[in-house]
Order: structure tokens, then C-alpha cells, then sequence
């Protein structure tokens, strides 16, 4: 159950590949430096900091060849670390030894400049952080709205999906992403979740950010990190309405795994449920409902459907389940239009928005502020309540 960090692989380029192939399929892509073949190149100048624990960052950056960080602690200490070319300009550099709760700044090439990152406590402390979902077409809004995620100072940034429109090939991430949210990768820990939009052919999402962990799933991008008092776990939703690609067992082990621990996050583009105008995917309902219900999971985030929407908490499988589900898909992209709330969905708004979600071990609560600063919405969940759950009501799914 540890971070994750992205490998080197084209799957994007490639046939689907899904099941048991994909431990296969990454170490043979791992030894090629073909990386970014899909779009050539990669254009320099980008660069984030992922796979933060308590002692270990993954940076990633673009630039050229041969580039290396030099980085350090607040305090003057160098960390240990192992640089790995990627090829096609990408530069990889695993970060090991790192103190908990602890600045440190990285000097990377002469595009990628500076990254900062704060990494995780080593135990239960309150922490804060920002997520955001459909940021796609690089619109002004999506640039405001960036501006105002990097101001909250989040300990991180969950993105949940489309980073960039039509496609995540190369050209369109560093127009529509890279360049409104360089500031923020620049400053705040990055954690992604794949959108629908992110896995079509040619992508190069999965060269960027394809997750490599501790306990990842064999037979996907899945993975989980801890922070605080919580545990996350970043689910490949697209790739879920395949039985093969879902792996119910690998997450219903993780969440068993992380019972412990006083609170279980689950974040994912499409969502299980959904009053917008995206209905739910069948397969994603069908594989990954009943194991987020029967391990627990106090709070699921989503986007896909272009607004902002919160649900009642979800049994619709196993009794006694009561999972939060919060639907964030304003991050700049055109708004869909919002239905009337129902008693499943009893807050849906149309509005350019992210979520602000502040964690402790007795509460979670969030808060989804528009592009003014305005909390528009605030959920709560307290630990060892047991709220009233819905196990009826909820809008029928389509196939894909």
C-alpha cells in the first residue's frame, strides 16, 4: 500500500491490454526508452512530484537529455536518490530517505526550473487537500480555478480525471494542462486518476502517470497511498466495465488491508452513481460497487459529469454500507446542464468548482469552493457515526 511513482511504458500507443498480461506488458515496456512515441518527443518544460510518503517523492520532469535534479531539505540535507532517463526527454528521479513532515526543493533542467514538495507525517496529523476533475480544454475559467487551488495551499492535489480535451496526447496535455496547472505541479504533490478521455489511442497519460506500487493492482493502473489518517486508493474506472480489467479482489484487499486506519478514500473519473447527464457506466456498477461497499469506503470522489453533486450515502448492495459519494466535475470544461435535486441527490449545481477536503481522525469534511473563494457546498462525516443510507432510488446504468 505504498505511493506510487510512473513507470516508462506506451500503453496508450498500443492495443488494450487488461488481466494478468499486465505485470507482462510493463516489465517488457519498462526496459524500452521508446517512451512518448506515441507524440514524439515530449515537450519540455513540465514537471511534477508524485509517489510522496512520509520518506519517499517521485519527480518527474521533461527536458533534455541527460538532465539531473539537484535536490535538498529545508534544512540543508541531501536526500538519496536514483535518476532514470526515460528517453524522448522524460527524466525520472525516485527520492528515498526523506524525513516526514519536511520541505524540500528540487532544481531540475533549465525548462522544467524549480519543484517544491512537503512530504506526508508520519502519523495522524489534520491535513488538507485540493481535488479537481475535468479540467480539460484549458479555458480561463480552468486557469482561475487553478490559481485558486494553489492559494488553499492543499498538502496535495487529487486530479480526478480528463486532464486535457479531446485526448491526453502530448500537444493537447502541455496546451490544456500543463500550462494552466504548471504553477500548482510546481508547488503541490501530484496524485491522478485516469479519465475516459485519458486512455484513448495515442494518449500519453500512461508515459506521464501510469502508477507503479506496493500493492498496485496486477491488472491496472490502481493504486493507494497513505496520508495522515487516511488511506487512498486511485481506481482506473474506465478500464473497471472489463471484468478482467477490474480486479475486485486486488481492491477488496487493499481496503481490508487499510481496516485499520480511521478513514477509506476511493477516487475515480466516472462515477457510481449519478443524477447528471453521464449516466453510470454498467460494469463499473456491476464490478466496483460491491467492493466499495462491503470494504467500507467512507468517501468516494468522482467526476465524468460536468457540475458539481453529492449524493445520500449508498447501501444499494450491502446492507449497512454508507458511502459518501461526491461527484466534482466543474474544473473548467463547458458545464453540463444540472437536474432538478431528488432525495438521492439532494445538492447538484452548475458551477465552475473544487473540492477542499480537510481530514482528521475524528472528521472529513468537504468543502466545494467555486472560482470567487465561495463554499458552495459542505459535507461532514464523523468517525463511528452511521448515518442513513439509501439502498434504493439510484438511476439505472448503461453500457458503455
Amino acid at each position: 500500500m505504498g505511493a506510487g511513482h510512473p513507470p516508462a511504458l506506451a500503453r496508450g500507443c498500443r492495443r488494450r491490454v487488461s488481466g494478468t498480461r499486465w505485470r507482462g506488458v510493463l516489465a517488457a515496456l519498462a526496459a524500452t526508452v521508446g517512451l512518448g512515441g506515441c507524440d514524439g518527443r515530449f515537450p519540455p518544460g513540465w514537471a511534477y512530484v508524485s509517489g510522496v510518503s512520509s520518506t519517499a517523492a517521485t519527480v518527474v520532469w521533461t527536458g533534455a537529455d541527460g538532465e539531473r535534479a539537484s535536490c535538498r531539505a529545508a534544512g540543508g540535507a541531501t536526500p538519496g536518490g536514483s535518476a532514470t532517463p526515460r528517453g524522448r526527454g522524460l527524466q525520472v528521479v525516485r527520492l528515498e530517505g526523506l524525513a516526514p513532515s519536511t520541505r524540500y526543493v528540487c532544481r531540475l533542467g533549465a525548462a522544467a526550473g524549480t519543484v517544491r514538495f512537503r512530504t506526508a507525517p508520519a502519523g495522524d496529523e489534520p491535513f488538507t487537500f485540493a481535488a479537481v476533475g475535468d479540467t480539460g480544454d484549458g479555458s480561463r475559467e480552468a486557469a482561475a480555478l487553478a490559481r485558486r487551488i494553489l492559494a488553499g495551499r492543499p498538502a496535495f492535489l487529487v486530479h480526478l480525471g480528463d486532464m486535457a480535451y479531446p485526448s491526453s496526447r502530448a500537444p493537447t496535455l502541455d496546451a490544456r494542462f500543463f500550462r494552466p496547472y504548471r504553477r500548482v505541479l510546481a508547488r503541490v504533490p501530484f496524485f491522478p486518476t485516469p479519465g475516459n478521455h485519458d486512455l484513448v489511442r495515442r494518449s500519453a497519460y500512461r508515459d506521464l502517470f501510469a502508477p507503479i506500487a506496493a500493492g498496485e493492482a496486477p491488472s491496472g493502473p490502481h493504486y493507494a497511498f497513505e496520508w495522515g489518517a487516511a488511506h487512498l486508493v486511485s481506481v482506473s474506472s474506465p478500464e473497471v466495465s472489463d471484468a478482467a480489467g477490474a480486479d475486485p479482489e486486488w481492491l477488496a484487499g487493499d481496503l481490508a488491508r487499510a481496516a485499520a486506519r480511521p478513514w477509506r478514500l476511493v477516487f475515480l473519473h466516472e462515477p457510481p452513481f449519478t443524477a447528471g447527464t453521464k449516466s453510470t457506466e454498467r460494469g463499473l456498477r456491476r464490478h466496483l460497487e460491491p467492493v466499495i461497499e462491503a470494504g467500507h469506503v467512507d468517501l468516494l470522489l468522482a467526476g465524468h459529469s460536468h457540475l458539481y453533486e453529492r449524493a445520500e450515502p449508498a447501501c444499494a448492495v450491502v446492507p449497512g454500507a454508507s458511502v459518501l459519494e461526491i461527484v466534482s466535475g466543474g474544473g473548467g470544461a463547458n458545464l453540463d446542464p444540472a437536474p432538478a435535486p431528488r432525495p438521492n441527490f439532494p445538492r447538484v449545481l452548475a458551477v465552475t468548482h473544487y473540492l477542499r477536503v480537510h481530514v482528521t481522525p475524528e472528521a472529513i469534511d468537504v468543502r466545494a469552493v467555486d472560482l470567487s473563494g465561495h463554499v458552495l457546498d459542505h459535507a461532514r462525516r464523523r468517525r463511528g457515526e452511521s448515518p442513513a443510507c439509501r439502498a434504493e432510488g439510484w438511476p439505472a446504468p448503461r453500457d458503455r
